[in-house]
């Protein structure tokens, strides 16, 4: 499984960690938030990518997509959810979106810094 990015977005997250490394998780239940979500069926609820401090990421992230950039983690049970190649890209209306093997995945993602929470 691979996660790959638009120009657009590749720029963005080289520049989150140009002068502080990180490790990137694909958080897609809200497990790094302080809000709370109301939980679904299958318990997506909203995508983000989320920069975390380099080498901790929390544990329970026990699954990892390959991607140009690093390792990105994830909860390993979502990634039944998931396409075997995924691309996250800048949309024409300015929304970050991630799409998989011939479907949009999610329409509206958000990228987040959390190394100083």
């Amino acid at each position: 499984m691979k996660i790959t990015f638009d120009d657009t977005i590749t720029q963005r997250l080289l520049a989150m960690i140009e002068d502080k490394p990180a490790d990137f998780v694909l958080d897609f239940d809200h497990t790094l938030s302080d809000e709370t979500v109301a939980s679904t069926c299958c318990g997506i609820t909203r995508y983000r990518i989320v920069a975390v401090n380099k080498g901790e990421v929390p544990a329970v992230f026990d699954g990892r997509i390959e991607s140009p950039l690093g390792d990105f983690y994830c909860k390993a049970w979502g990634m039944m959810y998931f396409d075997e190649n995924m691309y996250v890209r800048m949309t024409p209306n300015h929304l970050i979106e991630i799409m998989g093997d011939g479907e949009k995945i999610a329409p509206h993602i958000e990228i987040v810094d959390y190394r100083n929470h």
